[in-house]
Formats: C-alpha cells, sequence, structure tokens
C-alpha cells in the first residue's frame, strides 16, 4: 500500500479513534510498519494521563465561543483538523514515553574517539570501540551509566556516581579515572580524588590519585603512575605490564584489525606505548620488544609469529 501515514496527516489519527475503512486498516496491518506503530500506541496507553475527549471538548468551547458578541470572529475546526490535533497529542505522548523510558547510547566505533558531556556536565572520552548508556531522565536522582569497554571520567562533585561494567563497577563522588573493561578483564586508574572499585567476584579496592587496579582471570594486581591524564586522549596508548591479548584488542580496536594470535604466546606482559597516527609504526613499536614478527596485509589482517 501506498504509505498513507507519510502523506496523509489525517491516517494515524484515524487509525487511533478506529476510523479506518476496512480496506485501509487491512492494508495497513499488512504493511512493515505497522507493528512498529501498534508499539508505540501500545506504549501511550500505559502512561497516567487524565482522559480527556477531544470531541466533547470542541464543542464546550464552541458553546462557550457562540455566547460571546456577534461580532467575534469564530473558527470553527474542520474533522481534518481535529484529526490533526489528535495526531498531535499522540506524537507527544510518544516522545514523552520514549524519553522517560530509553537509554541514551553513545558509541564508538574503530579508531573513533568521542567526547561526551553528561547531564550533571561531568564529561566522558570514550575510547574506540566502547559504548555507553544511561537514563538522562534520571540522572539528576542517580548518577549511574554502563560502560562496554574504555573511558576516562572527569566527575562533578556530587552525589555517588557509578560506573557499572560486566566485569564490575566503579563509584565515585568527583575524580577522574579511567575503566578499561573486556572479558575477564578490567582495569581502573585514578588520577584525581578517589575511587571504590568492585570486581566481578567482589574484591573491593580504593584508589587515590596515581593508583591503579587491575583484575584479569579473577587475579587482581595493584600499582602506581605519574600520569595527569590518559595518554590515549591525545593520540598514544600506553600499558603498564599488560597482558599482550589486551594490548592486541587495544590495537584491533584503532586500526580495525583482524590479528591472528595463533602461534604466540598472548599471556606474555607489554609495558610500552602505541600511536594512533600509523599502524605500521604501532605494531611495530609493540611486537618488536616482544620478538614477534608480523606482516599485515591489504585486508587489515594481520598475522603472528614468534621469533623466539
Amino acid at each position: 500500500m501506498k504509505k498513507e501515514y507519510y502523506t496523509d496527516e489525517t491516517f494515524l489519527a484515524r487509525w487511533i479513534e478506529n476510523d479506518l475503512s476496512t480496506e485501509e486498516l487491512k492494508q495497513f496491518k499488512n504493511s512493515e510498519e505497522y507493528h512498529q506503530f501498534k508499539k508505540i500506541n501500545d506504549a501511550t496507553k500505559l502512561l497516567k494521563v487524565p482522559d480527556y475527549n477531544l470531541k466533547d471538548a470542541f464543542s464546550t468551547v464552541s458553546e462557550k465561543i457562540a455566547h460571546k458578541k456577534k461580532s467575534t470572529k469564530i473558527l470553527r475546526l474542520k474533522p481534518t483538523w481535529l484529526y490533526s490535533a489528535v495526531a498531535s497529542i499522540i506524537l507527544f505522548l510518544t516522545i514523552f514515553y520514549l524519553n522517560n523510558d530509553n537509554n541514551t547510547v553513545f558509541s564508538t566505533t574503530y579508531g573513533e574517539k568521542m567526547v561526551v558531556t553528561l547531564p550533571d556536565n561531568s564529561v566522558a572520552h570514550l575510547s574506540p570501540l566502547s559504548s555507553l548508556k544511561f537514563k538522562k531522565n534520571n540522572w539528576n536522582n542517580k548518577r549511574s551509566l554502563s560502560l562496554t569497554g574504555t573511558a576516562y571520567f572527569e566527575v562533578e562533585k556530587g552525589q555517588s556516581f557509578t560506573v557499572n561494567t560486566n566485569e564490575g563497577n566503579v563509584v565515585v563522588l568527583g575524580t577522574k579515572f579511567t575503566v578499561n573493561t573486556s572479558s575477564n578483564f578490567i582495569e581502573v586508574q585514578c588520577f584525581e580524588g578517589s575511587v571504590k572499585v568492585t570486581s566481578r567476584n567482589n574484591k573491593k579496592t580504593i584508589l587515590t590519585k596515581g593508583e591503579a587496579f587491575r583484575s584479569y582471570k579473577n587475579k587482581s594486581e595493584n600499582w602506581k603512575f605519574y600520569l595527569k591524564k590518559p595518554l590515549w586522549v591525545d593520540g598514544e596508548s600506553n600499558f603498564n605490564n599488560a597482558p599482550l591479548s589486551k594490548v592486541i584488542l587495544a590495537l584491533e580496536k584503532q586500526y580495525n584489525l583482524k590479528i591472528n594470535t595463533s602461534k604466540v604466546n598472548i599471556n606474555k606482559r607489554f609495558t610500552g606505548t602505541f600511536t594512533h597516527k600509523n599502524v605500521n609504526i604501532a605494531l611495530k613499536t609493540v611486537f618488536a620488544p616482544m620478538k614477534i614478527s608480523f606482516k599485515l596485509a591489504k585486508n587489515s589482517s594481520v598475522i603472528l609469529k614468534s621469533d623466539e
């Protein structure tokens, strides 16, 4: 059917009011969009709003206008206008519902970084292939978000601020810190203030400025560092005795690579950095000290081989 709900401004309102013809309703139900509109309509019915009969209200207003002086101009709503009004109300309720129910989501792709200003003016810096989500309309009551990947947070002072991940959560009041998470791995660095980290095995750790914590395959590590902010924000990733598997993951995210690790020991540890500006230099910087040779193909696949 022609998508009348795009060209006929009364179509959706007539559908809501059960005023569609049998043929119109039949064709609409056979369209791909019908179930989407039905879901929205069902959602608006759950909203607690006062009962309101638009036609009765129109009649009441018309009667009041009729009692005014004859010189007063009376504008009579046509049925088309009435349907448009109904459609406007539906749209408003739909937007109200979606904004109150849905999460706000930000995500990055390969090699992309993003700066997100949260509702309280706290700032989140997302690294490549990372995402965060939160409920914007409930932020003032609960500063809580979910993170996948890596992010650097600059948190405004206030009530507790919680970062939830699959590998644990981090709670702060007002501070600057990073959270790096992936399968069986979470790493937190505190650049200012203090943070409380609870890993998936329920191990609790308090970090202050210059302290870091890592949990990898249920084994925990702590160390100190002297950076003022994470280097990856300005185009360089750095690692302190990190599992090689996590360094390789960072390379893949930054440069959209597929790295074959079948011939190397990915449990070895790496300390160092790699640039975000040149893939060949980045690969050499990581693998040369590890005595690993690599071959970069045109399809962005990388084959590694141990030289030991």
